[in-house]
């Protein structure tokens, strides 16, 4: 069994017309991935897990683990974008610089996030995460870097997946960039 992780980027100007893409095989699957698997596939058993602020939370199978979900505007969970160029590491457990919501200098607004229903096509089955952020600031944001963050519980946010762009994607003012990932089980 094989288990796989896609991105796709595109970045389009104020007109809806298509600047940049960028499509790869992600190798982010973070730490945290892998402990909440294992704590749901465990059903009993706890495990102390780093989230978004650094701090070490306890989670149970029980708990709200890998809701993605975010409404618009919201930037604890959901697809998260950012500046930061850091290379990705398995204990990293956030964003290096993520964008903040809004209008203002350095900040986009965020859309809602969209987990489509899995689909199946033998020998693989796969689901769809995506999320479009736009750049209503008053300049060009450059954005290098993206992740899955997920609720844990109600109060707690987990990042699952970083990928540190191989383009740095410009967002110009008025534009936009949507962020698909894919999550891949094939057998």
């Amino acid at each position: 069994m094989k288990y796989e992780l896609w991105y796709s980027v595109v970045v389009r100007d104020r007109h809806g017309k298509v600047v940049s893409r960028e499509r790869r095989r992600s190798r982010s699957f973070l730490k945290q991935w892998n402990q909440l698997v294992y704590v749901h596939m465990s059903a009993s058993l706890t495990e102390s897990i780093k989230d978004t602020g650094g701090a070490n939370r306890t989670s149970q199978a029980a708990a709200m683990n890998f809701a993605m979900n975010a409404g618009a505007g919201v930037t604890t969970y959901g697809i998260r974008v950012g500046t930061g160029n850091t290379a990705v590491a398995i204990d990293d457990y956030a964003l290096d610089t993520p964008i903040a919501e809004g209008t203002g200098a350095g900040q986009m607004e965020h859309g809602g996030c969209l987990v489509a229903t899995s689909v199946v096509a033998a020998p693989s089955c796969s689901f769809l995460v995506s999320r479009w952020v736009v750049n209503n600031s008053p300049g060009i944001i450059t954005v290098r870097e993206a992740g899955i963050y997920v609720k844990l519980y109600v109060t707690y946010f987990i990042c699952l997946t970083r990928d540190v762009f191989v383009t740095p994607q410009a967002v110009p003012i008025g534009g936009a960039i949507t962020i698909d990932w894919t999550i891949q089980v094939t057998v």
